[in-house]
C-alpha cells in the first residue's frame, strides 16, 4: 500500500496540529514540507524490506515476521486515517507498543481504544502493552513518555548566567576517548535508579559521534575537574534552523547542585546561533532533567500519551 499526495497532506497538518505553536514563530509552509517529507521517509524505511528484516531479527519475537513489522495505513471512513505499526520503548523487546498517527484530531482515550480494537488481532504475537499518540497539551492518559521542550537561542542567551557558570570550562570533544567514563557513570545512575534504566537510557557511541563530527560535543569541567557531558546536534525543527540538545550528562558528585542549566546556556552562548530554536525531548519520568529545560525558557510543546492496552479488552 501507499501513501497518496492527497494522504501525506492530511497527516502532515494533522501532526502540526500536535505542535503547541501559541508561543512559537514559524513558517507554516516550511513546516508542513519538512513533515510532508519526514511522513514519506519513514513509511518507506519502515517498510522497506531491508529494515522489517532487520527488526525482525534483532527482536526475534516469537511466531512473527519481517512483514508484520510495516506500517499500515487503517481507513475509518469519512476520510479519516491511521498510519499504525508496531515500536518497542527504548529499543527493549519487553516493552512493545503501537504507534498511531492519525489524520484527525484525537479527542479522547476511547477514540484510541476504537481504533485498537480494529487492528489489535494483527499485533498478539506482540502482544503490545500501550497505544501511542502525539497531542499538543497533557492529556487524560496512562502516563506521558518524551515531552518536546522548545525555545528560541536568543532567548536563552538573554538570561543572566547561572551560579557557578564561570567556573564551568567547555572543551571539545574530538575523539572517543570521553565514553567510557560517560558509560561508566550511566552504570552508576541506573544502579541507583533501576527504575529508569529503560527509559533514560546510555547513548550508542555512533549516535555520539554525530555530535562530535558537527563540532557540538564537549567534556565539562567545574574548577578544573570534569563533571559532566553536554551534546547538540545540528538539526531542522519544523523547517527552522535548531540544535537539538542530544545528551545532558553530569556524574553523581555534581548533580543537585544547579549545574545542568549552567552547562546548557554556556553551550547555547557558545554554539547556537541567535535565531536557532534550542529543543529536546525529556521523558516525563525524567524530572530534573524536565526542570532544567524549564529553567532555561524551554517549553513544552508536544507531549507523547500512551494508553494501556488492557482498557480496550475490559
Amino acid at each position: 500500500m501507499k501513501l497518496t499526495n492527497d494522504d501525506v497532506r492530511s497527516f502532515a497538518q494533522e501532526e502540526l496540529n500536535t505542535f503547541d505553536l501559541s508561543n512559537i514563530e514559524l513558517d507554516i509552509n516550511l513546516a508542513l514540507k519538512e513533515l510532508s517529507d519526514e511522513i514519506v521517509s519513514e513509511w518507506n524505511e519502515l517498510n522497506s524490506n531491508e529494515v522489517m528484516d532487520s527488526r525482525n531479527n534483532y527482536f526475534e519475537v516469537p511466531n512473527t515476521k519481517s512483514s508484520d513489522y510495516a506500517e499500515k495505513l487503517l481507513e475509518l471512513g469519512g476520510n479519516k486515517k491511521v498510519i499504525y505499526g508496531i515500536r518497542h520503548m527504548g529499543g527493549h523487546k519487553d516493552l512493545p507498543f503501537i504507534n498511531l498517527k492519525p489524520n484527525f484530531g484525537i479527542n479522547n482515550v476511547r477514540e484510541v481504544l476504537e481504533i485498537y480494537k480494529k487492528v489489535k488481532e494483527e499485533f498478539t504475537a506482540f502482544n503490545p502493552l500501550y497505544l501511542s499518540f502525539w497531542s499538543p497539551k497533557k492529556t487524560d492518559v496512562d502516563f506521558i513518555g518524551s515531552t518536546y521542550l522548545v525555545t528560541r537561542s536568543k532567548d536563552i542567551k538573554l538570561m543572566k548566567p547561572w551560579e557557578g557558570e564561570a567556573s564551568l570550562e567547555l572543551k571539545k570533544v574530538v575523539d572517543d576517548s570521553y565514553y567510557d567514563w560517560y558509560k561508566s557513570g550511566y552504570e552508576e545512575f541506573h544502579k541507583e535508579r533501576p527504575d529508569l534504566e529503560k527509559k533514560v537510557t546510555l547513548n550508542s557511541l555512533d549516535s555520539m559521534r554525530d555530535s562530535v563530527g558537527q563540532g557540538l560535543m564537549y567534556e565539562v569541567y567545574y574548577d578544573g575537574e570534569k563533571m559532566g557531558i553536554i551534546a547538540g546536534e545540528s538539526s531542522s525543527l519544523l523547517g527552522h534552523s535548531a540544535v537539538y540538545f542530544h545528551e545532558i550528562f553530569i556524574s553523581k558528585k555534581w548533580k543537585g547542585k544547579g549545574l545542568a542549566k549552567a552547562m546548557q546556556r554556556k553551550f547555547v552562548e557558545m554554539s547556537t546561533k541567535d535565531d536557532d530554536f534550542i529543543w529536546g525531548t525529556v521523558d516525563s519520568h525524567n524530572l530534573p532533567s524536565y526542570k532544567t529545560a524549564l529553567s532555561n525558557g524551554r517549553k513544552p510543546i508536544r507531549y507523547e500519551c500512551f494508553i494501556k492496552t488492557k482498557v480496550a479488552e475490559i
